[in-house]
């Protein structure tokens, strides 16, 4: 079988500076800022409908551009310490926790992030 390229009309920083965009709005103005990922993922494709994103010229959604490029939106979520998930049996909730982000620092917060490279107690010796 023939592999296709991953052929997005949009890159894979303006990809998650939309998705951070509109997923931290959304937190913000929700109870606790924490919404079921359901009602995100619905929420964050409605806010999201204007935005043409494209895979081989077939229109798709932010959901289906995240599950795409990360394997989930729980992945792409866990990548960014500003986002709590809160796994109780199925259910499954996302958090803001960092309250003050505004737009003009998500690329920022975006680049810092990236830079952290998390470490499990399994991953190190203790001498």
């Amino acid at each position: 079988m023939v592999q296709k390229k991953n052929k997005w009309n949009i890159s894979k920083q303006k990809g998650e500076e939309y998705a951070h965009k509109y997923i931290i709005e959304i937190l913000k103005y929700s109870k606790d800022n924490t919404l079921p990922l359901s009602e995100l993922v619905l929420l964050l494709n409605q806010r999201t409908n204007h935005i043409k994103i494209n895979y081989h010229k077939r229109e798709k959604s932010m959901s289906v551009y995240l599950k795409s490029v990360y394997g989930s939106i729980i992945n792409f979520l866990d990548n960014y310490g500003f986002y709590g998930i809160i796994m109780n049996g199925r259910d499954i909730k996302i958090k803001l926790l960092e309250c003050q982000l505004s737009s003009k620092t998500i690329r920022t917060l975006i680049q810092e992030y990236k830079e952290w490279i998390l470490l499990d107690e399994e991953e190190f010796i203790l001498v």
